[in-house]
């Protein structure tokens, strides 16, 4: 008798999502209840979620299915690209270096997800096209904040925009984490399987 590996052995994809919501939500949740919105805040919370981002893309960048191409490593090294410029940014905070530093990072990142979705929006597998599904969602949420931010230049909306950003798709992460997750199964279920 062979043992089979069980579903919680081993990386899936649907751990990509829940490490990407990870520093999302680590981000947005504690910034309503900072009371300085200020350039400094704003950075500092950029950096936090790029670098989290770059790192939970590279950890992950194994876990798409091949058709989809690099987008993880490029969406991760682009992301760590912005997370150091924003880190420089602290040197000299100001509204203007938060929003293109923002976006510059969620136009390249949105338009890099982007492309992974359109490679594989012919997937079949239900899971995986969940999770297919949920790369267009972030893009586009994504882009559509690198659009705003090229606009907007006051450093209480930035900021304010920045953490609603992060809890919308922190939650959205860890809700398609769950979709995609195998259904668990007891020690009485498999031996009788």
């Amino acid at each position: 008798m062979t043992a089979t590996p069980s579903p919680s052995q081993g990386w899936h994809p649907w751990h990509l999502p829940a490490m990407r919501a990870v520093p999302a939500l680590a981000v947005g949740l504690p910034l309503p209840f900072i009371q300085l919105h200020s350039p400094l805040v704003g950075l500092i919370a950029l950096v936090v979620l790029l670098a989290g981002t770059a790192v939970a893309l590279w950890l992950g960048r194994g876990l798409v299915p091949a058709g989809a191409g690099r987008w993880p490593a490029h969406g991760a090294i682009w992301s760590a690209l912005l997370a150091v410029v924003a880190l420089l940014a602290l040197l000299a905070p100001s509204e203007l270096t938060l929003a293109l530093t923002v976006a510059a990072w969620g136009i390249g990142a949105g338009a890099i997800e982007l492309l992974g979705w359109w490679r594989m929006r012919g997937e079949r597998e239900p899971r995986t096209l969940r999770l297919v599904r949920d790369w267009r969602a972030v893009a586009v949420l994504t882009l559509l904040l690198g659009v705003v931010f090229l606009f907007v230049r006051d450093a209480v909306t930035l900021t304010g925009l920045l953490g609603a950003y992060a809890v919308i798709v922190g939650v959205y992460h860890a809700l398609a984490a769950a979709s995609a997750r195998p259904a668990r199964t007891t020690a009485s279920e498999r031996s009788q399987a």
